[in-house]
C-alpha cells in the first residue's frame, strides 16, 4: 500500500482582511483570481507526487470567493497529478458573509465533502469588536444553506479570548453555536501578535494598531477559564474532544488535520503555502502574490526556502504534535523511530510537569491531563532539545 499524501491549496483572497489574521492574505485583487486558480494547477504539474493522495484542503484567505467549476478544475488537476488518489476529505473553507454567497451546490457538484465556515463567533458585538464582515444571523443562514445543498460534514470555528468578553459571554457563544447543529467545532485563543515572525505574515500598520488596542483588554486567566468550559459545554452536547483545539461529533474528525498531527507528508501549493516530505525537510512558497503569480507562469517552482530539521527537532516535534491530540503519544513509538523515551531527555523537568498534574504517564502512553491541554506549552518546554534550551 501507497504512504498516504496530503495536499493544502491556499487561497488568499478576501473581501475584507481581518486584523488579528496572521495567514498570507490580500484584498482588492478579486481581478487576479482566474489568473491565481490557473498558475495553481500549474504548480501541481511542477511538484512531485508522492504516495497516495487521500485529503485536500483549501485554506485562505477565502477559498468561498472561487466558485465551484474552479475548485473542481484543481481537484480534477489533482487527481490527474496523483495517479494514486483515493480522496477520504476535501474540506473548502468558507466565509458566512451574504455579501459573497458561497457557491455551495458547486462545491459539492466538485467534490468537497467537508465545510469549514470561519464563524468565530454568534455575537454581533464581539463580531463588531472583531471587524467580521458578517453577523450572527447570516453565520445561521450559511450553515443552513450548507445543510440544505447536502453537506453532511461541517464544522465552526470560534474565537475566545476576545476583549471584553466575558464568562457568561464565551458560554452564551458556545450555546449559540451548538444550536446551529455543526458536526465539528474547533476554539481558538485570539493571539495577536504585536512583532512579525518567521512563519507569520507581517501585520499591516493597521492591523497593528488594532492589536496593540486589543491586547490591552485581554485577560489571560480568563481565557484559560473560557477553554476550561469549552470542553463541558461541548461534551454535553455530544461532541468528543480529540486534540487541544478540536471537538467533533463521532466520525467527523479533521482527517487532513489529523494527518499535519501525525507528521504525515503533505504538499502546499499557492502564495505563502508549506509543505513537508514526511521526513527531515519543510519548505515554503513566496509569499508575494505577485512574485509567486510570476514565477508559476516562468514555469519555476515557487518555492522561497527551505529547512532541514536534524534528529532533535523531529523528536521534539513527534512529542509536540502527538501531544496535541487527546490520545497522546505512545513512549514506544517514539522510542522505535528516534532512539530515546521521550522520558528520558529531561527527567526532572518531566517529573516536575507530572507531579505538578499537567502531564499523564501511564505506562507507555502519556497525555496532557484537561489542565495540562490549558498549560501545553509550558508542558512542552520539558522535551524542548538541548541546543534549543541552549539558545
Amino acid at each position: 500500500m501507497e504512504p498516504s499524501h496530503h495536499l493544502y491549496v491556499h487561497v488568499p483572497f478576501c473581501r475584507l482582511v481581518c486584523a488579528y489574521c496572521d495567514f498570507v492574505t490580500v484584498g482588492g485583487r478579486a481581478h487576479d483570481v482566474g489568473r491565481y486558480a490557473d498558475a495553481l494547477r500549474r504548480e501541481l504539474d511542477l511538484r512531485p507526487a508522492p504516495g497516495e493522495l487521500r485529503t485536500v484542503y483549501f485554506g485562505g484567505g477565502t477559498p468561498s470567493l472561487l466558485d465551484g467549476a474552479t475548485i473542481g478544475a484543481i481537484l480534477d488537476a489533482a487527481r490527474v497529478r496523483w495517479p494514486m488518489s483515493a480522496l477520504d476529505e476535501v474540506t473548502l473553507e468558507a466565509n458566512p458573509s451574504s455579501r459573497e454567497t458561497p457557491d455551495w451546490d458547486g462545491y459539492r457538484n466538485a467534490g468537497v465533502t467537508r465545510i469549514s465556515l470561519g464563524v468565530q463567533s454568534l455575537r454581533d458585538e464581539e463580531l463588531t469588536s472583531l471587524a467580521r464582515g458578517h453577523t450572527g444571523d447570516e453565520a445561521r443562514d450559511a450553515l443552513a444553506a450548507a445543510r440544505a445543498a447536502g453537506f453532511r460534514d461541517i464544522s465552526i470555528d470560534l474565537i475566545y479570548g476576545i476583549g471584553g468578553q466575558s464568562l457568561a459571554d464565551w458560554r452564551d457563544g458556545l450555546e449559540r453555536a451548538i444550536e446551529l447543529g455543526p458536526d465539528h467545532v474547533s476554539c481558538y485563543a485570539l493571539q495577536l501578535a504585536l512583532q512579525p515572525d518567521e512563519w507569520a505574515a507581517p501585520p499591516r500598520p493597521g492591523a497593528l494598531r488594532w492589536r496593540d488596542r486589543m491586547v490591552r483588554r485581554q485577560d489571560d486567566e480568563l481565557a484559560v477559564d473560557q477553554y476550561g468550559i469549552a470542553d463541558e459545554i461541548l461534551a454535553a452536547a455530544g461532541f468528543i474532544q480529540y486534540e487541544l483545539s478540536s471537538w467533533a461529533r463521532p466520525g467527523h474528525e479533521s482527517r487532513h488535520n489529523a494527518a499535519y498531527w501525525a507528521r504525515r507528508p503533505y504538499t502546499g501549493i499557492g502564495a505563502g503555502a508549506h509543505s513537508y516530505d514526511g521526513a527531515a525537510e519543510r519548505s515554503w512558497n513566496e509569499r508575494d502574490l505577485d512574485a509567486y503569480l510570476t514565477g508559476v507562469e516562468a514555469g519555476e517552482r515557487p518555492v522561497a526556502g527551505r529547512e532541514e530539521l536534524d534528529h532533535a527537532t523531529r523528536a521534539f516535534e513527534a512529542v509536540a504534535l502527538g501531544l496535541r491530540r487527546v490520545a497522546g503519544i505512545r513512549r514506544s513509538e517514539v522510542l522505535a523511530e528516534f532512539g530515546e523515551d521521550p522520558l528520558d531527555r529531561d527527567p526532572a523537568a518531566v517529573d516536575e510537569v507530572v507531579r505538578a498534574g499537567l502531564l499523564e504517564v501511564d505506562g507507555d502512553r502519556v497525555t496532557l491531563t484537561d489542565r495540562g491541554r490549558l498549560l501545553a506549552s509550558e508542558v512542552l518546554l520539558a522535551f524542548v532539545p538541548e541546543v534549543a534550551v541552549r539558545r
